[in-house]
């Protein structure tokens, strides 16, 4: 699915004109800007690129190999975009191998925001817009609580809360069916909302009620109107029990961690990919005979199919899908 607008400083928009990652300041002011991507199994960060207003710099040059990017923009010494993808950084000009132990290298940790460019564009030009001096900062509210569908399509589900962070602009995400949904404090969305999912932990069922501003291939932009703290479900249980960092019995260097409705795989130590989960009793073809977990990969979008045959605190044994093979995990924490 095409991305269209975001929110009111970013607007994302396929370029015919050259191969690789075009970056347009549509802002009043200069930019500095850094971007993060996968090289040969690790994560590597660049920056300072200059930006002048109403100047395109291209940091990717030729055809684009990757689908998924990361950018970070400051204004002026002050957060412009950023996001929850961290990467190491400096102060200076840079290329960094790795996206761990930043402070123990020397480096700075800074959120970055994740850029989808399609399955098959090789290139893409991102639009950065906004005139104000600080546009990360939250717009003017709006007079009281607008009507179902004011934002998108009215939107109401039972979900899983992932965690709030506030780098820049206050924001809040949850899953639901193997997507993930942000909420930004950008004036739409009540201030109580924020609240009231600030002071949960990941892994809480809520209900939420709002307007789906943009929806992506695995994510997507929401406004809410409401969001409530539900009564747990069997399901809801079985998610809470998966909590925490878990190793293969068979490979123990084969490894996941667990929090919220994401599991962070790894392997040797060294970052392998992440998943969204939910818990029903159904995953695609299957239905009856479970509980199953159904799993999102992130970057790919592949998805996959497991019973959970047994869960407590120290052991997990899923039967993967359709193969039947039994996959057995302990817990380290």
């Amino acid at each position: 699915m095409k991305h269209f607008l975001l929110a009111p400083a970013f607007m994302l928009a396929a370029a015919q004109a050259h191969a690789g990652l075009e970056i347009c300041n549509n802002a009043s002011h200069s930019l500095s800007l850094a971007i993060g991507y996968s090289s040969e199994g690790d994560w590597v960060s660049e920056g300072w690129w200059n930006i002048p207003a109403g100047v395109c710099k291209t940091p990717v040059s030729g055809d684009l190999k990757k689908r998924y990017y990361y950018y970070r923009a400051n204004a002026s010494g002050e957060v412009f975009a950023s996001g929850d993808y961290t990467f190491c950084t400096t102060s200076e000009a840079f290329t960094i191998y790795g996206d761990a132990d930043c402070a123990a290298r020397g480096y700075d940790t800074q959120g970055f925001r994740k850029l989808d460019t399609g399955e098959t564009a090789t290139h893409f030009t991102l639009t950065l817009n906004g005139a104000a001096a600080a546009p990360a900062a939250p717009a003017p509210a709006a007079a009281g609580p607008q009507p179902p569908g004011t934002y998108g399509e009215p939107y109401t589900d039972n979900v899983i809360l992932q965690g709030c962070y506030s780098e820049g602009i206050r924001e809040c995400s949850f899953h639901a069916s193997g997507t993930k949904f942000f909420v930004r404090d950008d004036g739409r969305t009540p201030q109580f909302v924020f609240s009231v999912m600030e002071t949960l932990d990941p892994g809480t069922p809520l209900t939420v009620a709002g307007d789906l501003e943009a929806v992506y291939d695995r994510t997507a932009d929401a406004v809410l109107r409401d969001a409530t703290v539900r009564s747990w479900t069997e399901h809801d249980g079985l998610l809470h029990k998966l909590q925490g960092h878990w190793y293969a019995e068979d490979d123990p260097n084969a490894q996941f961690t667990i929090l919220g409705a994401e599991r962070e795989n790894t392997y040797d130590g060294a970052y392998s990919g992440r998943d969204y989960l939910s818990v029903s009793e159904w995953c695609h073809d299957f239905e009856g005979g479970g509980p199953y977990l159904y799993a999102r990969e992130e970057e790919t979008g592949e998805d996959y199919c497991y019973v959970i045959d047994y869960v407590d605190h120290l052991e997990l044994v899923l039967m993967h899908l359709p193969r039947g093979n039994i996959l057995r995990y302990r817990k380290l924490d």
